[in-house]
């Protein structure tokens, strides 16, 4: 379980007491990368038996998603799940998530919110626009470009690696998963949101959208 968190200390005791140790019987392991926080998102994730990765500095959710996953894998783990800090996701939904994974059907399993009012209206609208747009520009259907949550086969992690620091690296992930033809499934989630002030903002999507466009003319 990889959680990048950054200046989430009210939180991110509350996401790894719903985690837990196990997850349908399998044994997990929470790697929670502190990217350059001001508070004690560290010392509270340990207190919850997290094992944590400091960034001195704040390099971007994208690196610290970098971070942990290459922890996981040296930790020998075989499925990597990604989930946010911020409380945005449930804990019980991993179990729905997995399953495609441990069935053998899917190499990514992708959550895919329900763009209810509790999303802000801006940000319901950027997520709609750069999913359109994905799949305008490279003829893949996935519901739910953006969301963070997450999960994929340590294999499959090796075939959409990305370069990406920011909030790019979901899309360039897609992207790459399209390129690499993984099996890849979604999964209902509820959408939550604390703050709406955090996530994604205009200046973010426009550089998705940017790197959308140079991903794009790199695969011409």
């Amino acid at each position: 379980m990889v959680v990048p968190a950054r200046n989430e200390a009210n939180r991110i005791g509350g996401v790894l007491a719903g985690i837990g140790d196990r997850v349908e019987g399998i044994p997990v392991i929470s790697l929670v990368v502190d990217d350059g926080s001001t508070d004690r998102t560290s010392e509270v994730a340990r207190e919850h038996g997290a094992r944590v990765i400091v960034h001195a500095i704040n390099l971007g959710k994208g690196a610290a998603m970098k971070t942990g996953c290459a922890a996981g894998l040296a930790a020998g783990c075989d499925v990597l799940v990604l989930m946010d800090g911020d409380g945005q996701h449930r804990p019980s939904d991993l179990p729905a998530m997995l399953a495609p994974i441990l069935a053998g059907k899917a190499d990514l399993v992708l959550a895919r919110r329900r763009f209810t009012g509790e999303m802000p209206a801006s940000a319901r609208l950027g997520n709609w626009g750069l999913t359109r747009l994905f799949t305008l520009m490279f003829g893949a259907t996935f519901t739910d470009t953006q969301c963070g949550l997450r999960a994929f086969s340590s294999d499959a992690y090796k075939k959409v690696d990305w370069l990406a620091t920011d909030y790019a690296v979901e899309t360039e992930m897609l992207v790459r998963a399209a390129r690499a033809r993984l099996r890849t499934a979604e999964v209902d989630i509820e959408t939550i949101y604390h703050d709406v002030y955090k996530g994604t903002t205009p200046l973010d999507g426009l550089r998705i959208l940017l790197q959308m466009i140079r991903l794009r003319i790199m695969s011409s």
